[in-house]
């Protein structure tokens, strides 16, 4: 199993359910250590989320810029896109932005596509919003396909529905080949669905517990069997919140202090349209009081051995990949104790002392 770190681009104190509950604020230095230390530790990749406004205060690094100043950072790790918002650049530029850092990257762009599901965002930075998520997904099809067709170097001439291209050329081309692995997430509609079943190379659940999750990806092999393709052929990885203590009363002392940082940074306007949409995206994660067991059944929370076992349980549902959120960051007990404790035994090694 892959493990791949998901780079805390911004703050959300207090926040158990929404990825970085224990940092206060945004802090570049404390961003840029824990990148250098995730790949001593030695993770598969690091993820970079795409937004333009989030967490308590809005305040997040702008994606692509921080994905390209990351790369040069590492040598190692694989570079991972969450959730690339298509609607945010013109797909055709993405595709050259792609090509461009897999060749000065040596090959290690994973591109990670969205149709986008934030008319909030979109709107307030002048964007036109398409309510369509059918017509939104219809158009990241077609930037995918243009994409394969541009990164063969040849000059290309495209008339889609979304988008036309007259004789454009995109060299150099990427390292990869055919090309960079494209990944599709979630699975909430047919318009989706046929997405993931027709151009993804990986497929990406956002947090969820054994069962969810086994609903979902029921519902992902059943669209590519009816399409044709074989489930097999498809890889599939998970997105998820990270927690690893030794005993149960230190996570319940986090969770404590999570409700302590609720009073001290109660959420603004960044925030007040992503509960509905986490709730989407896992029903079980949508209710107003969560406790500290809904959060352990959801996500990824115990001892080492507790864990691993968590981790395997994914595994023997076919996910051979997971992004980890840290839900103590900045402290980087669980980004260590991950790598040193727990992925020895996912691997049939020894656990570390």
């Amino acid at each position: 199993m892959r493990l791949g770190f998901a780079v805390p681009i911004f703050a959300n104190p207090g926040v158990p359910d929404f990825r970085t509950p224990n940092a206060e604020r945004l802090d570049w230095d404390e961003v840029r250590s824990a990148v250098l230390e995730a790949e001593r530790l030695g993770y598969d990749a690091l993820w970079v989320a795409d937004h333009m406004f989030l967490g308590r205060d809005g305040a997040i690094y702008e994606g692509w810029t921080t994905l390209s100043v990351l790369a040069g950072m590492t040598s190692s790790m694989r570079l991972g896109t969450i959730h690339l918002g298509n609607e945010f650049r013109h797909a055709p530029l993405t595709a050259k932005m792609a090509a461009t850092l897999d060749v000065q990257s040596g090959g290690r762009l994973e591109l990670f596509v969205d149709p986008g599901w934030r008319e909030r965002e979109l709107t307030a930075y002048g964007y036109e919003w398409e309510p369509d998520r059918a017509v939104r997904a219809a158009r990241v099809a077609e930037a995918i396909e243009l994409a394969k067709l541009l990164w063969s170097g040849e000059p290309v001439s495209y008339a889609g529905e979304h988008y036309r291209l007259d004789e454009a050329i995109c060299t150099p081309t990427p390292v990869q080949r055919p090309h960079p692995p494209i990944w599709i997430g979630e699975a909430f509609d047919e318009a989706t669905l046929d997405l993931i079943a027709t151009h993804a190379d990986v497929w990406n659940s956002m947090p969820a517990g054994l069962d969810v999750l086994r609903e979902k990806i029921a519902k992902v092999e059943a669209a590519c069997e009816a399409r044709g393709r074989d489930p097999r052929t498809l890889r599939k990885t998970l997105e998820t919140q990270v927690l690893i203590y030794d005993e149960r009363a230190e996570g319940e002392r986090l969770f404590e202090r999570f409700a302590q940082l609720r009073q001290q940074h109660p959420s603004g306007e960044a925030m007040r349209d992503v509960v509905a949409f986490v709730a989407q995206t896992n029903a079980e994660l949508g209710r107003d009081e969560l406790t500290f067991d809904d959060l352990r059944d959801e996500f990824v929370i115990g001892t080492p051995d507790e864990v691993r076992a968590k981790l395997e349980a994914y595994r023997a549902l076919g996910i051979d990949e997971v992004i980890c959120w840290f839900m103590d960051f900045p402290e980087a007990t669980s980004m260590r104790r991950l790598m040193q404790e727990v992925a020895p035994a996912l691997a049939g090694g020894e656990v570390a002392a």
